[in-house]
This record gives C-alpha cells, structure tokens and sequence, in this order.
C-alpha cells in the first residue's frame, strides 16, 4: 500500500504487460495432514506459518497476491519497479529465507509435539499482465500468463525432482553467481515446443 500511495502511476487499471518474477509456494500433504488434525490447531499452525512466509516476502519488497488453500502466491515487479535483476535475486532470497523461517517453525511445533510441515518452492520469470481482474462486485489485483501458470508448474515440480526449491531457467540468467544452483532436470509445458530447464537453488553465496 505505501508503494501504490508513493507511486500511484505503476498500476494502471484494465493491465499492463510487464517482466515479473513469480515466487509460488505450497505445503507438502496438506490434504492428508488437514485429516488428521483437529480443525483449531490447523487454523493456529496455518496462521503461524503464514505470518513467518509473509514476513519473507515483505523482508524481499514483494507483493503477496493470495492464498489458494495452503499455497501463496507473490510477486515481484508488479509495484514495486526496479531492474529485473534485482527482483530475482530479491525473489530467490525471499524463498531462501521461508525455507529457513520453516525450519525454525518446524523445531517450534516439535517441541510442541505437533507436526511438522514441508513445503515446495517455484520462481519463474516473464511477462505478465499485471492488473485489476473480476467483475464489477469484486475485483482482485493480479497478475496472468504463461509465465505464471509455467510459476505453479515449477513448484509442483519439486515433487518430481525430490527437491523443495526450483526455478527456471530465466530466473537463473539474471541472478548472475550470486547464488547456488544446479541443473536437475527439464519440463515440457503444455502450449510449447521447447522444454524449460529447472534448477536447483541451494543457498546464497
């Protein structure tokens, strides 16, 4: 809000295509741990756990765009504009650091003796349209495209590369050797001819 109060001229009402970094994150067995657990302590351990993943997100200026159930979504260069550069970097270190606060929530809750979470993480970077989106009795600010949706993909790939942080290949191109990574392996994406090569990210160097 303070970003759209001091630059009011970054969002344009009915879109704009725009380059954005797209951070996707998920619980890992949340259907199978919402069984088992008593719906009051799944609502408090849910609220923890978003409080400490919002926090990232707003540590690294991005801007959280929704839940979908136990996932998030948040974007980076939608409001806040700088080089596209460092919205990766900024996107990649918010992902770093949920995976650290999880961590920290996970020994928390043990101690607690209640379970533990595991998470995914998927960044891509692209154009998207960036605007408000709805019907009249309700609009929501967001962002759509190929480059969004290719964002979900990468975090349910987790899953297929036994791993709990990817990114694409455009994120990997602008964050220069500022960081970690490996090559684990390649997706076809439904409506493209060429696979995305995926990449591991590991740690901040």
């Amino acid at each position: 809000m303070d970003q759209l109060l001091k630059h009011p001229e970054n969002v344009q009402l009915g879109g704009v295509r725009k380059p954005v970094t797209i951070l996707f994150s998920d619980i890992r067995g949340f259907t199978a741990i919402s069984e088992s657990s008593d719906e009051h302590e799944l609502v408090r351990q849910l609220n923890e756990y978003f409080d400490k993943m919002v926090e990232c997100v707003n540590l690294y200026q991005g801007t959280l765009h929704k839940y979908i159930g136990d996932a998030i979504m948040a974007v980076w260069g939608d409001v806040v504009l700088a080089d596209e550069s460092t919205h990766a970097r900024n996107a990649v270190r918010a992902g770093l650091a949920m995976r650290a606060e999880l961590v920290n929530l996970n020994k928390f809750w043990t101690a607690e003796n209640r379970l533990p979470l595991k998470i995914g993480i998927g960044i891509n970077h692209g154009h998207a349209v960036v605007g408000n989106i709805g019907a009249p009795q309700r609009m929501e600010f967001t962002v759509i495209g190929d480059a969004v949706n290719l964002g979900s993909r990468l975090e349910g790939a987790t899953k297929q590369f036994h791993t709990d942080f990817v990114i694409s290949d455009s994120v990997c191109a602008l964050l220069g050797g500022d960081f970690l990574v490996r090559t684990v392996g390649l997706i076809q994406v439904k409506g493209k001819t060429k696979p995305v090569r995926v990449f591991e990210m590991l740690d901040d160097l």
